[in-house]
């Protein structure tokens, strides 16, 4: 609990800091995500709530946290009401009103519920006594956008609300398999809201694909997205967003999320 609170003062005190370098307060949507957005005593914590700290002190941008669901966080976007939104693959409709700024890495590994045990999703999906979870709305690649709908089509794969809906029917046993991304499972196992006789499957389909934060190109002035884009950059190339989450992941989970880059040794 200490840590908790001694952190969220680095935190605010990060985002106190920084003289207003923007021509105004920027607004960020955030949700909970696992590991990468988390509420503790009413206190936002991970590696958003970090990473934004950073940037803001950084950049002199003074940018404030906006809790809220994660639809209604892309809707808002969407409709101007939210300048940023974070932990999001890029798309082409969001690439129509955002600016993409890649930080770091998501990949989705597969959670199988008892035996037998899939090594891919072609392998599940001869497996019919096996439904598989997933979350809608989700960003997917193309690869396995491809294999889920044509699961969600047959039947043999539903839609859930969010992360924590799916988990809590993977546990009740209404679904045998989930599909879920890495920083968001480690932490509910952590917290006991996935069953324990679950099988981790790193699978062949699911590499890490990038993902950022979105600036709203209509709303934020241009001089503002500048100075965000090169304050990121920064961090990035000084390890700063590997350092995060290493302390919130681990080291070994950090390695495989960016495996690709040279930064991680």
């Amino acid at each position: 609990m200490r840590l908790a609170r001694a952190l969220f003062c680095l935190l605010t005190l990060a985002l106190a800091q920084g003289a207003m370098a923007c021509s105004r307060e920027l607004q960020v949507g955030v949700s909970e995500l696992g590991y990468g957005a988390y509420q503790r005593d009413g206190l936002w914590m991970g590696i958003v709530p970090e990473l934004i700290a950073e940037l803001s002190q950084r950049s002199g941008c003074k940018l404030k946290l906006v809790g809220r669901p994660r639809a209604r966080v892309l809707l808002e976007f969407e409709q101007g009401q939210l300048d940023i939104i974070t932990s999001v693959m890029r798309a082409p409709d969001r690439d129509r009103i955002g600016q993409f700024l890649p930080y770091a890495y998501a990949e989705q590994d597969l959670i199988v519920l008892g035996e037998p045990v899939p090594r891919t999703l072609d392998e599940l999906r001869r497996m019919p006594e096996l439904k598989l979870g997933v979350v809608r709305g989700v960003r997917l690649s193309p690869k396995l956008d491809e294999l889920i709908n044509a699961m969600l089509v047959s039947r043999q794969a539903e839609q859930s609300s969010d992360f924590d809906n799916l988990a809590a029917k993977l546990s009740a046993g209404r679904i045998r398999a989930a599909l879920i991304p890495s920083v968001i499972h480690v932490k509910q196992r952590q917290d006991g809201l996935l069953p324990a006789q679950i099988t981790l499957v790193d699978l062949p389909e699911s590499l890490p694909e990038p993902i950022g934060i979105y600036v709203n190109r209509q709303h934020v002035a241009d001089d503002d997205l500048q100075q965000l884009t090169r304050h990121l950059e920064m961090l990035k190339r000084e390890g700063r967003v590997v350092a995060i989450y290493q302390r919130h992941v681990g080291e070994a989970e950090t390695r495989r999320l960016f495996r690709g880059e040279a930064a991680v040794r």
